[in-house]
């Protein structure tokens, strides 16, 4: 198998495509990789200040209920309110306490120095607890109140409580008369559903609370899972974890952080961003990419393909007359090229081309004149045919000149009319000369010569043309002729010429 052979055109523009594609992928995926990266560090900011606002939220949140807290406690004649149990006072002192804050959702309890509900400002107004209700006294927060204990923090303490209705956080002091002594206790509450809304209002998409052992608390997400304990383990103070997870057909990216409020754990807190939009954009990039690529690609290819054409026209060109010329057309030249070195090189081989047409004609000529001077000299083997194939050569071109017979096959006519008896080389001299009749013998070594003829010139190649004037000069237009008895049409129009001048010649010379 011969080697592969690559077009010049190829060899022009295949670096053009190689490189195109090399800087294109690299510097796609160069440029993909930066963008990306900081498109998720944009990301990745964005959930961290979600999950900074959301610490400054719950620090402001515990800051505000304690303000209530303390406000609750400390409004005169609440004490002795809460130590005669006292609710329509209660209701007067307290009422305006709980809407100052302008938390719809608050909830104010007191209770009495046993830790009975004494009244419970909420949602839904004030009202007075219709039994003695002891639901707070196992809280070891408000036991800690009752008792009148105090830690580093002071003497208000926060836990969590959740019921059916969810799960709340509790702020808790105590309520002291005038003494210092502990007369009561007040509990400013807040359900965690109204602290999460009011978080996402603040820039996160969704936020979960979970509790110590990693129970969900509380999420805005439609479906959350415990937090693991190998998470859990890894959320420090100062080192929030990040994790993704699956809702609703949706993927979000978590940033978990732990939850405390007077320096207790209460539990965990997560912000969540939606991810589909960090992959949304990075799919446009990549298609924008990849567009830009492709564009500049095709830009750069079609600049190859017009400059490989400009470079490679020419040598076509030329290259299509080096065939030409190699098949035998020494007519043919190379079109003007440019002036560079490719024209240069047609102007080269045109000249080399004229000069070598110049001597195959004038080989061609040589060649031909020996030739003619055989057929000459096998006129003159017989004197009653001398000179025959000159005044057949005159007369065939007089007809053709009145048929309008093609220029360019003149020379072929003229070449086939002296040569067409070349093949009585081939018959004996007395058959030549016999004055008689031939007999059929005779007559049929006769009928050869045309046969002979084209079997000495037939692989001479500027006589292809006149080589069926020397074969077929003897056919007839009936069919009876020789040697292949064509008859009609089927006679070429060279052989019709010929044959016609042959006869002329034959009628009017004397013989």
């Amino acid at each position: 198998m011969g080697a592969l052979r690559l077009s010049l055109r190829a060899k022009i523009v295949g670096p053009f495509v190689l490189i195109v594609a090399l800087v294109g992928i690299i510097g796609t995926a160069a440029v993909t990789a930066q963008v990306t990266s900081e498109a998720v560090a944009e990301f990745n900011g964005s959930l961290f200040r979600a999950s900074l606002l959301a610490n400054d939220h719950l620090s402001l949140v515990e800051a505000a209920r304690l303000t209530t807290l303390r406000a609750a406690a400390a409004t005169t004649g609440v004490p002795e309110a809460t130590n005669t149990r006292d609710t329509a006072a209660l209701q007067r002192l307290l009422t305006p306490v709980v809407f100052n804050a302008a938390v719809p959702s608050l909830l104010l309890h007191v209770l009495d120095r046993q830790g009975s509900e004494v009244i419970v400002i909420g949602p839904d107004g004030p009202t007075a607890a219709l039994s003695p209700s002891n639901e707070f006294v196992s809280e070891p927060a408000v036991a800690a109140v009752l008792a009148g204990r105090s830690d580093a923090q002071g003497d208000k303490y926060v836990f969590l409580r959740t019921d059916s209705a969810g799960t709340t956080v509790y702020w808790t002091g105590p309520i002291r008369n005038l003494t210092g002594q502990v007369v009561g206790v007040a509990l400013v509450g807040e359900p965690l559903s109204a602290i999460a809304g009011a978080i996402r209002s603040s820039g996160a998409d969704h936020v979960s609370f979970y509790g110590p052992s990693g129970a969900v608390l509380q999420s805005s997400l439609s479906t959350t899972s415990p937090l693991p304990a190998s998470t859990r383990s890894m959320v420090q103070p100062d080192r929030p974890v990040r994790f993704s997870q699956s809702s609703g057909g949706q993927a979000y990216m978590n940033l978990l952080s732990d939850w405390t409020m007077r320096k207790v754990a209460l539990g965990y807190v997560a912000v969540a961003l939606n991810t589909a939009q960090l992959q949304a954009g990075l799919d446009q990039l990549r298609i924008f990419l990849l567009i830009l690529f492709a564009a500049a690609a095709l830009i750069t290819l079609v600049i190859g393909l017009m400059l490989a054409g400009a470079i490679t026209r020419p040598v076509q060109r030329l290259v299509g007359a080096m065939r030409a010329v190699a098949a035998g057309d020494l007519a043919q030249r190379a079109p003007a090229g440019p002036s560079d070195e490719i024209g240069y090189l047609g102007q080269v081989f045109n000249l080399m081309t004229n000069g070598l047409e110049e001597k195959t004609q004038a080989l061609e000529d040589t060649y031909f004149a020996a030739i003619e001077a055989l057929a000459r000299a096998i006129d003159a083997r017989d004197p009653y045919t001398y000179g025959h194939s000159a005044r057949v050569a005159a007369f065939s071109l007089e007809i053709a000149d009145e048929l309008g017979y093609p220029k360019e096959k003149r020379e072929g006519l003229r070449r086939a009319a002296l040569l067409h008896d070349i093949g009585k080389i081939g018959i004996e001299d007395h058959i030549l000369r016999k004055a008689g009749a031939l007999n059929y013998i005779e007559e049929k070594q006769m009928h050869e010569h045309p046969v002979i003829g084209h079997q000495m010139l037939k692989d001479v190649p500027f006589l292809h043309s006149s080589l069926s004037g020397i074969l077929h000069h003897h056919e007839r237009w009936d069919g009876a002729g020789y040697p292949d008895t064509l008859g009609g049409d089927a006679i070429p129009l060279q052989v019709r010429i010929l044959s016609v001048a042959d006869v002329f010649d034959a009628l009017t010379s004397d013989r």
